[in-house]
């Protein structure tokens, strides 16, 4: 539906895109944005293929013998938001600032229940809300974290959404509410609610409260609001910063392509993915 795509091409397999385009597998890259019941299927698909360089959206969730089983693979899953520029400015000001984090609270909440009924993510069943926004969540407060290896799950929340008298269980909202080493983390998610929402909240020692506003774009991309991030003491506002560009997806798909065409892979990818993954089980 977006007004700016005026053609497009669609195909019926990778395979069938590899020949009706004469691809060569050696300069390909997949990027899998499937529900993530099928997100093994396409990666063996892509091996079966000799197509080695592979990005998939979150949640990418693997077991520990994932990689030794496909050391053959270069696999990245996409954290755009971990290279947004509000997401690094609150990471800078704690580390110039020489802050302590005592809750960090993230927000991604719109309303999707057209979307939704409609079947989007959903391939045979349907997914649950912890499967599609909280992921960034999740990993965005790992990076703030310096990837802490102890989460503890302290609560677990979890609603349906309902139209009429059609229910999608599990799928309308989610909270979860954890303790990351001695950092209490909550996440929120509303795909129901009319007020769209994404940020993030880090309370530190002090009373200091930096908050990042993301910015909203239409479905043809223009621009609907500007980012923000403030510095807050005691309910004051000490610092504010405007941010009306941030390309996070840009940054973050750069930065694997560089991963990808390195002679010696990196292993920061890796150790992401099972990091993430070993959280991402607690809740899933």
């Amino acid at each position: 539906k977006n007004e700016n795509i005026k053609d497009s091409k669609v195909y019926s397999s990778i395979e069938s895109t590899i020949k009706k385009e004469k691809l060569d597998v050696n300069n390909i890259i997949v990027d899998i944005c499937t529900p993530k019941s099928v997100f093994l299927d396409i990666i063996m698909e892509c091996k079966q293929l000799n197509i080695r360089d592979i990005l998939v959206e979150k949640p990418f969730i693997v077991n520990k013998e994932f990689f030794e089983e496909n050391d053959d693979l270069n696999i990245a899953m996409v954290h755009n938001y971990e290279y947004s520029k509000i997401v690094m400015k609150i990471k800078e000001y704690i580390v110039q600032k020489e802050l302590k984090p005592v809750i960090i609270y993230t927000n991604f909440s719109k309303n999707r229940t057209e979307e939704s009924f409609n079947g989007r993510g959903m391939y045979k069943k349907v997914t649950r809300n912890i499967e599609h926004d909280i992921p960034h969540q999740v990993y965005i407060s790992q990076f703030l974290l310096d990837n802490p290896k102890d989460t503890q799950v302290l609560l677990e929340e979890e609603k349906a959404m309902e139209r009429g008298n059609r229910i999608l269980e599990k799928h309308g909202y989610s909270k979860i509410f954890t303790k990351k080493n001695d950092v209490y983390v909550i996440h929120e998610s509303d795909f129901a609610t009319n007020t769209k929402i994404r940020e993030v909240i880090v309370i530190c020692e002090n009373n200091i409260v930096i908050k990042g506003e993301f910015l909203f774009y239409d479905k043809d991309l223009n621009k609907l609001k500007d980012g923000n991030v403030s510095i807050i003491q005691n309910n004051k506002v000490i610092h504010s910063e405007k941010i009306d560009f941030d390309d996070n997806m840009y940054e973050c798909l750069l930065d694997i392509y560089r991963y990808f065409n390195t002679d010696v892979i990196s292993q920061k990818y890796k150790d992401e993915i099972k990091d993430f993954s070993n959280e991402m089980n607690l809740y899933l």
